[in-house]
């Protein structure tokens, strides 16, 4: 597995990461089986959060034997120093660990969070206090799309990685001028959501299709990510063998892209756009019990793949249908993609209703 210098942190990470958000959809065991195998094909650094369910517990209980064989990233979407605290303390217990090699704050998006944040009774400062108890060995942010927060946040020299949504299909802020900027200024880049939430490649479920999303395969979406001259390695979510297979594929040395492959990618992408959902499920919990991502995907494969068939027969095996929605809004409020979740759900139930 290809290695590369997280930042000023100096980690040596394995280009490809373990995303662990998928892991509370499978069970202990196949979570052990897939953990362990990760680390025995080279995988060193896996990434969990507080809001990820069961991620970390399963993470602890597969590999507190192996704890001295892979970089621990975990993270809570508190902005205040006490909220930070409890949560550094849960996480730790959770993972059955002493101490985080990296620890970030979580989802950093709104101007009046990130000032809360690095305020002396914010997230930042107990942070800073794991760091010199020995809890958290370095810290950084996640973030998604708000560029004059991410900005912010570099520039303050107190965070030492950056966890950025970046794929073939985001917004080209992040490649010329948020990227770079975090480099410059030290940080090690970590890229969330390599495959767009599953755009990208093969979707989950064992659903065959009939190609990939537009004709881009999960390997070259990687191999784009990670051929980045400024990102040092990719999270991708993880829940079967095969797929941790094939990302490790990547990381042991797939080439680079090349120019043909480059602009076919690029016209895949064109295609494709940028306004959709990326299952990250921020949206959630819904107060209707609308499982929104399910739906959205749902949506997608009817739209994407011409699949109005399959995607009608899940649509009937849903509890909550999308027009329970009573446009409250509150989705949309947290959606860090800014998508028109209830107009979406309006047309979820026109169309597979």
């Amino acid at each position: 597995m290809q290695k590369r210098t997280l930042g000023k942190t100096g980690l040596e990470v394995s280009i490809i990461g373990f995303g662990g958000i998928k892991l509370p959809q499978i069970d202990g065991k196949a979570a052990t089986k897939l953990l362990n195998r990760a680390i025995d094909d080279g995988i060193n650094f896996l990434d969990s959060a507080r809001g990820y369910g069961d991620s970390e517990e399963k993470i602890g209980n597969a590999l507190s034997g192996r704890r001295g064989e892979f970089y621990l990233c975990s993270k809570a979407m508190a902005y205040d120093r006490a909220e930070m605290a409890a949560s550094i303390d849960a996480s730790l217990k959770a993972c059955k660990t002493d101490h985080f090699d990296l620890y970030l704050i979580h989802n950093l998006r709104r101007p009046a969070d990130f000032d809360l944040a690095v305020s002396e009774d914010g997230a930042l400062a107990a942070l800073e206090e794991a760091r010199t108890a020995g809890k958290v060995r370095h810290i950084g942010f996640s973030s998604h799309r708000i560029k004059e927060t991410m900005v912010k946040a570099i520039e303050t020299g107190r965070f030492e990685a950056a966890m950025l949504s970046y794929n073939m299909l985001n917004d080209e802020l992040l490649d010329e001028d948020i990227i770079p900027l975090a480099r410059g200024k030290g940080l090690g880049v970590i890229a969330m959501k390599p495959l767009a939430g599953g755009v990208l490649g093969a979707p989950p479920l064992g659903l065959k299709l009939p190609g990939s999303a537009f004709g881009i395969s999960a390997r070259e979406a990687l191999r784009f990510v990670v051929s980045h001259p400024a990102v040092t390695l990719a999270i991708p979510g993880m829940m079967r063998l095969q797929e941790l297979a094939e990302n490790v594929e990547v990381g042991k040395g797939l080439p680079g892209l090349s120019p043909e492959e480059l602009a076919r990618l690029s016209e895949a992408a064109e295609a494709l756009g940028r306004d959709f959902c990326r299952s990250c499920h921020y949206c959630m919990p819904c107060e209707q019990g609308i499982r929104i991502p399910v739906l959205m995907r749902h949506l997608a494969y009817c739209k994407m793949y011409g699949l109005e068939k399959w995607a009608r027969g899940r649509y009937r095996m849903v509890e909550t249908k999308a027009d329970a929605c009573v446009r409250c809004g509150k989705c949309e409020e947290k959606c860090p993609y800014n998508l028109p979740i209830m107009d979406r759900l309006a047309e979820v139930h026109a169309l597979l209703g």
